[in-house]
């Protein structure tokens, strides 16, 4: 318990110090105690809606990876680099080309392209062992990809990041976000179901399909709701739960709590880091969290990644 108190409080600590140089710095610094009408406008409008995104949308998404991992049994189960990020980005872009303006339409259409890389992975899954798994995420994820790339640079089909965040979209995340957290964060003891061997569950009573069906339709739900309102992420909704079950445990009502509040953190560091390297320009979260998260990935792999 110590250490699980110890782990909270330092990730406490890092959000906090975080939140003040977001709050303080981007293109332009100013202090929170003599702020001009400029300033809080600057602060209210822009920086507030773009901090609580990243808060959100890290919460979102790492959760969605934690129940694709307990879903899938597999430790590097990751919508981003599995074909759902990319199958929403691609099918939002599409609801923003037939009906732009209309934001939840693209929000729908997000979790409809979802859907369509999850029945893929659903239909190859009992039929390949994990890693190779893995790889038919990734051929998914490449071809959505390739698609998006085709689309036209049109009004309505702008893309989605942290940089574009207006208030309509982060209110979209926080309704729809924190309704699929609060659902995960019931459905948490699913996850630790799915650690024993299907043949048991059945003696159990419980039915390995549904279990892990629904834990998959709300990972996909999380992951297209935050692709939606601030674009693809990849690696975080691998790093923090694997992170997460080193520091807290491998029980999901541990490991869930932790997983929302490093993985708002995490995103909203590297987005504040973005924006203050190269100010008054910046870089974009998606690349550096792509740059830090492949040799992450490759680490975690080298040191034999956990079992979900």
């Amino acid at each position: 318990m110590k250490k699980i108190t110890l782990t909270y409080l330092s990730l406490l600590i890092f959000l906090v110090l975080t939140l003040g140089l977001a709050f303080t710095n981007g293109a332009s610094h100013f202090s929170l105690t003599n702020l001009t009408t400029t300033n809080q406008n600057t602060l209210f409008n822009i920086r507030l809606p773009r901090i609580l995104a990243a808060l959100l949308a890290g919460a979102t998404i790492s959760v969605s990876g934690a129940f694709f991992q307990a879903a899938l049994r597999n430790p590097i189960a990751d919508p981003g680099i599995m074909g759902v990020a990319t199958g929403a980005n691609f099918f939002q872009l599409i609801g923003g080309l037939l009906i732009p303006g209309i934001f939840l339409n693209r929000v729908a259409w997000a979790f409809l392209g979802g859907l369509v890389a999850f029945e893929i992975l659903v239909r190859f899954q009992p039929k390949m062992d994990p890693y190779r798994l893995i790889l038919v995420g990734v051929a998914i994820n490449a071809m959505f990809s390739g698609l998006v790339n085709l689309i036209p640079t049109l009004p309505g089909t702008a893309s989605t990041s942290l940089a574009t965040v207006t208030w309509t979209s982060t209110l979209t995340l926080a309704v729809l976000g924190l309704s699929g957290l609060v659902l995960a964060v019931i459905l948490a003891p699913w996850g630790n179901y799915l650690k024993v061997d299907d043949a048991q569950l059945i003696s159990l009573g419980q039915s390995p399909k549904r279990l892990r069906r629904g834990l998959l339709l709300v990972a996909v739900f999380l992951a297209t709701t935050a692709t939606a309102c601030i674009g693809v992420l990849a690696f975080i909704g691998i790093i923090v739960p694997h992170v997460g079950r080193r520091l807290v445990g491998h029980d999901y009502n541990r490991l869930l709590p932790f997983v929302m509040l490093a993985g708002g953190w995490l995103l909203l560091f590297f987005d504040t880091v973005g924006r203050l390297i190269v100010r008054p320009s910046e870089l974009p979260a998606a690349a550096l969290l792509a740059i830090f998260g492949g040799p992450a990935l490759i680490g975690i792999l080298q040191g034999g990644p956990q079992n979900a």
